[in-house]
């Protein structure tokens, strides 16, 4: 497997070095711990990114390992604010913790295929500065911001769980990508059903690419 150029260990690269950068912001107790815990992730994910293992062997990699057990414990010390830089180390601790689940889908070609996506509903809508700032529930919640008047309550969704993004006061969790009234299913999806949208997804690859790029 070409860990090297796999979408996930580059935005796993990438979310460990945003991590590194919020992580003097952070109202935590033990800093010096999570700082060190850091680096120490910073150095694994090297280790896994040119190892060249095939899929199911990365998964009991202890380079792999370590950084997916680090990520889920260092998660457990974020304080429970809705600080910003909070929310975004929140959010890449998430995603390495869950590694091991998108790893699981094999072989990817797009950027898109190493995310997440959920289904739901918009179950409110309120306007924002020429923006609208929805509430979308796929089982849990996310606050998501739109340009998009089309997004309105009620009106069945899907979003593409991205890198949260502030606008003014409101942070957004996500980006919605497509509505449809007859998407059945609420809560996250496989890779065959985010392959079976990829239509809608130029957006979201641009944004990921732009994110392993920088």
């Amino acid at each position: 497997m070409d860990t090297a150029n796999d979408f996930r260990i580059l935005i796993a690269e990438k979310g460990i070095d945003e991590l590194q950068r919020v992580s003097q912001s952070l109202k935590v107790q033990g800093r010096k711990r999570f700082v060190e815990a850091l680096k120490s992730m910073a150095s694994e994910i090297q280790n896994v990114k040119y190892c060249y293992l095939p899929y199911p062997d990365i998964l009991e990699f202890e380079s792999f390992r370590n950084i997916v057990d680090t990520a889920s414990s260092l998660r457990a010390m974020l304080p429970g604010d809705n600080d910003y830089n909070t929310i975004l180390a929140d959010y890449w601790l998430e995603y390495l913790q869950n590694l091991p689940e998108l790893m699981k889908r094999g072989e990817i070609g797009r950027a898109y295929e190493a995310i997440r996506f959920f289904a739901g509903e918009i179950i409110s809508r309120s306007e924002l500065d020429g923006l609208w700032l929805c509430i979308f529930d796929y089982g849990d919640r996310l606050e998501v911001v739109t340009n998009s008047e089309e997004y309105g309550q009620g009106k069945k969704a899907v979003v593409a769980y991205l890198p949260p993004r502030r606008f003014g006061k409101v942070i957004s969790r996500g980006m919605f990508v497509l509505q449809h009234d007859r998407i059945v299913k609420k809560g996250e999806l496989d890779l065959a059903d985010i392959k079976s949208i990829r239509k809608w997804l130029g957006e979201v690859e641009s944004i990921l690419m732009d994110l392993i790029k920088r």
